[in-house]
């Protein structure tokens, strides 16, 4: 339940969704004005092999990227921070481009059931046939357009997936690991919680009373009197651990025992009425039981390990030529460094380029179609 849980200075995160979804809703528009443009130097940002990436496509990536965060985010960004972004959604198109190219080279083939099977996925998302059809028309593309697009996609995710395919992860791997790092793997208390909130504590008092009484049942009373979300889950939030809630809700739900009920529990939200459903003592995971936690970890090195390899070996022996350096925009922009910004300033602009040091990818339509890849339209 999120809106009861401590209020949390929020994370900036690179929001990692399936290819060419983001491309049907809204872009963000943010831009600087700058007396340097992308479009006086031409009409390409990069070329790679022969194949130009567009100051469109670009755009379209970068819009789109940045609308994934709010005003007072996007206002928090640095001129050198925005123009270390920009080149680096050009070395993703880049990327992306190398790596169609690679797929090409290794005749990947992409059937029509792998076309069908994105469609399809993509269509899920919206409520009906027609809102997906105007959202293609919004966006100014046909469905043979959004195929030949995911057509490249799924080319490049199968040649990432050749690649992930060789990886081997070996059992001295998993017990080296897990001894190297045996304290990231103690696990909390945790308690199973649900709860019925409700605005009015006489309510609150007279339910619970009821509750203890046997007179209703605590899941249906949940859904139909309940105002949190979890009402649909019949008042459950899954197991919470300490530090995850506000600190009345949380010193409550960690001194009930098991099938307890609790009193009423009043936080800014509302009243509360708590059950305990089950608890897990906090204890250290043997290695059998973080095995799998640590094989995940590994094959998620390994993954980047071996595409940035292949990316390595890909530019060695590739002609590429970047017409646009963003940080010349710098130059235009000389009085703003005076500016001191504020604490809260600095804060959101530290967490922001820890963001982009991780070096997300971006495609042509300015989604991230995973942690591998992106796609620039010839």
């Amino acid at each position: 339940m999120q809106f009861i849980r401590k209020n949390i200075k929020p994370v900036l995160l690179v929001i990692v969704v399936a290819f060419i979804v983001s491309i049907f809703y809204g872009l963000g528009q943010y831009r600087r004005s700058s007396t340097t443009s992308p479009q006086q130097v031409g009409n390409l940002i990069a070329e790679v092999n022969g194949t130009g990436i567009s100051y469109q496509q670009w755009q379209k990536a970068f819009t789109s990227f940045v609308s994934r965060y709010d005003s007072q985010t996007l206002s928090a960004i640095s001129d050198e921070l925005l123009a270390s972004l920009k080149n680096n959604i050009t070395e993703q198109l880049v990327n992306s481009t190398l790596l169609y190219q690679y797929a090409e080279r290794q005749n990947i083939n992409v059937t029509a059931a792998d076309l069908d099977r994105e469609v399809e996925e993509i269509k899920s998302s919206f409520s009906s046939e027609q809102e997906f059809n105007d959202a293609l028309r919004k966006n100014n593309l046909t469905l043979n357009q959004l195929k030949d697009n995911l057509k490249r996609q799924i080319r490049i995710d199968k040649a990432v997936q050749n690649e992930y395919d060789k990886i081997n992860i070996s059992d001295e791997e998993i017990v080296q690991y897990y001894e190297e790092n045996k304290s990231a793997f103690f696990q909390q208390e945790k308690r199973q919680i649900s709860h019925i909130l409700v605005e009015d504590e006489e309510e609150a008092e007279l339910l619970r009373n009821q509750l203890n009484d046997g007179l209703i049942e605590f899941e249906q009373t949940a859904k139909d009197k309940s105002i949190c979300p979890s009402a649909e889950q019949g008042g459950d939030l899954g197991y919470i651990m300490r530090g995850q809630m506000v600190p009345e809700f949380e010193e409550v739900a960690f001194s009930l025992e098991k099938g307890q009920l609790s009193n009423v529990v009043k936080t800014e939200y509302g009243y509360h009425i708590l059950q305990c459903g089950d608890i897990q003592e906090e204890k250290q995971l043997t290695l059998d039981e973080a095995q799998n936690s640590i094989k995940s970890i590994l094959a998620y090195q390994k993954q980047n390990e071996s595409i940035q390899s292949l990316l390595a070996q890909l530019k060695e022996n590739a002609d590429i030529k970047i017409h646009f350096d963003f940080t010349s925009e710098l130059e235009t922009k000389k009085e703003s460094e005076d500016k001191t910004p504020t604490q809260e300033t600095e804060i959101s602009t530290e967490e922001f380029s820890e963001e982009l040091n991780e070096e997300p990818n971006i495609s042509e339509q300015g989604n991230v179609p995973d942690n591998t890849s992106v796609e620039a339209t010839e």
